[in-house]
C-alpha cells in the first residue's frame, strides 16, 4: 500500500536523523571534554603554579573569547563597518598598543587600574552597540581597542612571571589558551548570528563583565604575586639520650617473674 510505505520511509528517515544527532553530540562531548583538558594542562604549565598568572591567564581567556565573539557579530550587524574601516580600526589599534604596553611596562603597579577601566569601558561600548545595531561608530571604537588590551594583558604577564621563568614559553601558552576559549564564542557566535544577529554582542557583553571582575583578583599592584606555598623543611629525627637508650623499662614499674622461670632458682635446686 503506498500509504504504508510512505509511513515506513519516514520512520526510517526519522530514526536516521535521531542516530546522526545522537553522533553528532556524543562527538561533541568528546571534543568539548579534550579541549578542556588541553586547555587546562596549557594553563598549568604557563603558569608553573603562580596564582597571579594564573588568574591573568583566565582574564585574557575571557577577554580574546569576548573579541571573537565581537569580530562574529560583525558579520551579522547590519550596519557592520567595510574592510577599508576595518583595517584603518586595526592600525589605529597598532598605534595605541604600543604606548599602552610601554605605560605598564614603565609603571606595572597601574596595570590592574588600566585593565579594569579598559573592560569596564568596553563592556558599556559594546552594550550600547548591540542596543543599536547600525552604530557602526561604536563597532570601529571596539576593534581599535582589541588590540591595545591584548598587549596590556602580555606585558603584565612579564611581570608577574617568576625570575627564571622562561618569557617566551609563558606568552605563546597564554596566546594558546586564550585561542581555545575564542575560538569556541567565536564559531558559536558565527551559528548563532544567522538567527539572533545580537547574540555575539551580548555574548561579549558578558565576557568583558567577567573580566572586569576578574581583573579585581589580580594581584595588588606593587605587591608581590602570589604563588604556591613553600614545603616545610623536614624534620630531623629525634635523638635518644643515653639514659634512655639503656632504660628499658619505665621507671616506677617492675617486672613480675615467677619463680619457675628463674635461672638462678633451677641452678640453686640443682645444687
Amino acid at each position: 500500500m503506498p500509504l504504508l510505505r510512505a509511513l515506513q520511509t519516514f520512520a526510517d528517515v526519522v530514526v536516521r536523523t535521531i542516530r546522526v544527532l545522537i553522533a553528532t553530540v556524543s562527538r561533541s562531548v568528546i571534543g568539548i571534554r579534550w579541549l578542556t583538558r588541553t586547555a587546562l594542562r596549557i594553563r598549568v604549565q604557563g603558569s608553573g603554579g603562580v596564582t597571579g598568572v594564573a588568574r591573568l591567564y583566565d582574564l585574557h581567556a575571557v577577554v580574546v573569547a569576548a573579541d571573537l565573539s565581537l569580530l562574529a557579530g560583525l558579520v551579522w550587524a547590519v550596519g557592520a563597518p567595510g574592510s577599508t574601516h576595518l583595517g584603518l580600526a586595526f592600525g589605529a589599534g597598532v598605534l595605541a598598543a604600543v604606548p599602552a604596553g610601554l605605560a605598564v611596562s614603565a609603571a606595572p603597579a597601574s596595570g590592574r587600574a588600566l585593565i579594569g577601566l579598559l573592560l569596564v569601558g568596553r563592556a558599556v561600548a559594546t552594550l550600547l552597540a548591540a542596543q543599536w545595531l547600525t552604530s557602526w561608530v561604536l563597532l570601529l571604537v571596539l576593534v581599535a581597542l582589541i588590540l591595545p588590551q591584548w598587549a596590556v594583558h602580555l606585558v603584565l604577564l612579564r611581570r608577574l612571571l617568576p625570575p627564571g621563568a622562561h618569557v617566551f614559553g609563558a606568552l605563546w601558552r597564554a596566546m594558546q589558551y586564550a585561542l581555545i576559549a575564542g575560538l569556541v564564542a567565536g564559531v558559536t557566535g558565527l551559528v548563532i548570528g544567522g538567527f539572533v544577529a545580537a547574540w555575539p554582542l551580548w555574548v561579549a557583553v558578558c565576557c568583558l563583565s567577567v573580566g572586569a571582575l576578574l581583573a579585581l583578583r589580580l594581584p595588588a599592584p606593587g605587591g608581590p604575586a602570589p604563588g604556591p606555598a613553600k614545603p616545610l623543611p623536614p624534620v630531623p629525627p629525634a635523638k635518644r639520650l643515653p639514659q634512655q637508650e639503656q632504660r628499658t623499662i619505665p621507671e616506677g614499674f617492675h617486672v613480675y617473674r615467677p619463680s619457675s622461670l628463674d635461672p638462678s632458682g633451677d641452678e640453686g635446686r640443682k645444687k
